[in-house]
């Protein structure tokens, strides 16, 4: 009989697999120390203390079977971040916690310890997180998958929430511009993550990542390249790079017509004509995708050059070659000024 995947049911073996791993579990997630008490000896330590990717500190619960502490742990812990707070930061230098940053209490669970976790999650504790450990193997290597379960949703629920991307407050805006511009791009594009992460897919794929990081936030292409998403040019920058991205992967091709086809307009008539489709036009009021924004375009070597590309001869070039460098340029006369998202996350 063929054994399915599991995870080890004791606490030593399972901590010895998640210990290693914290940052399967959250992107930035790294540990401090083992065996935390908080409880006076009373409900024995938490299995450890972590710092996540802004510096704060983060309590780390294992949930297994046959635990009847757990609740009065978890329940503990966070009363124990609650009256020490800040004063963490002294008391464990090496830690290099940050000031002013809430902690948090992340209980890791097993199917084993179904019942008490989703008791667990119903008692809608400032702070407490409850995350479930799901195995499955691939290639003969034995990985789990992370499901995170928000207070009204059942352990047993097939679905996961999604954290809730803690950007720091000084850049919720720059977030909300780059976010807006990924959810106008195709209705394939998905942006999912965890607390301090998010990734940005199209049908299955990677265009980028964002991701919180020392207080700041930094994007990172498909192909590596990272940048500081500090000021709107940045953002602008990076965008730019993922819609290249984008239309490479779809297959985007923006036909120009020869020069005698279409008659050349003047530079503001060909900008206003393509902002107005983004503002007041037919695209906007129907939600249309930038695949079908481009795929409508028609770009003389006149307009483009007026939207700010270089004036090239038209048989100079492959439809495919400068395809990136159009949508790109569509895009950014379509969306100034960019709007907020209408998701939170």
């Amino acid at each position: 009989m063929i054994r399915g995947p599991v995870l080890p049911h004791s606490r030593e073996s399972l901590w010895s697999l998640v210990a290693g791993r914290l940052d399967t579990i959250e992107r930035g997630l790294t540990l401090v120390s083992e065996a935390l008490d908080c409880s006076s000896g009373h409900l024995g330590p938490v299995d450890g203390l972590a710092r996540d990717a802004v510096g704060a500190p983060v309590l780390l619960v294992l949930a297994v079977e046959g635990d009847a502490l757990l609740i009065a742990r978890a329940l503990a812990a966070a009363d124990f971040l609650h009256r020490v707070g800040d004063a963490l930061q002294a008391a464990i230098p090496e830690a290099m916690l940050c000031t002013g940053v809430a902690g948090r209490i992340v209980v890791i669970a097993t199917d084993g310890a179904a019942l008490a976790v989703e008791q667990l999650a119903r008692q809608r504790v400032e702070g407490l997180h409850v995350c479930r450990l799901e195995p499955f193997r691939i290639g003969g290597s034995e990985r789990f998958a992370v499901r995170w379960l928000s207070p009204k949703q059942p352990v047993a629920a097939a679905a996961c929430s999604v954290p809730e991307f803690a950007v720091p407050a000084h850049l919720h805006d720059t977030w909300c511009k780059l976010h807006a511009l990924c959810l106008r791009i195709d209705a394939g594009v998905r942006v999912d993550g965890d607390r301090y992460r998010r990734r940005i897919t199209w049908n299955g794929h990677l265009l980028a990542e964002v991701k919180v990081v020392d207080g700041g936030l930094h994007g990172i292409l498909a192909d590596g390249v990272a940048s500081a998403l500090v000021a709107p040019i940045d953002v602008r920058m990076f965008s730019d790079q993922l819609l290249r991205s984008y239309a490479r992967l779809a297959g985007l091709t923006i036909i120009r017509p020869d020069a005698d086809s279409a008659p050349a307009l003047p530079e503001r008539e060909v900008a206003s004509r393509h902002a107005a489709n983004g503002r007041s036009g037919h695209a906007r009021e129907t939600g249309e995708s930038l695949r079908s924004v481009a795929a409508a375009a028609r770009l003389s070597p006149e307009e483009y050059s007026a939207l700010g590309g270089p004036t090239l001869a038209v048989g100079g070039e492959t439809e495919g070659a400068a395809t990136a460098d159009d949508v790109a340029r569509i895009v950014a006369a379509q969306e100034s000024p960019w709007l907020h998202p209408g998701r939170t996350d």
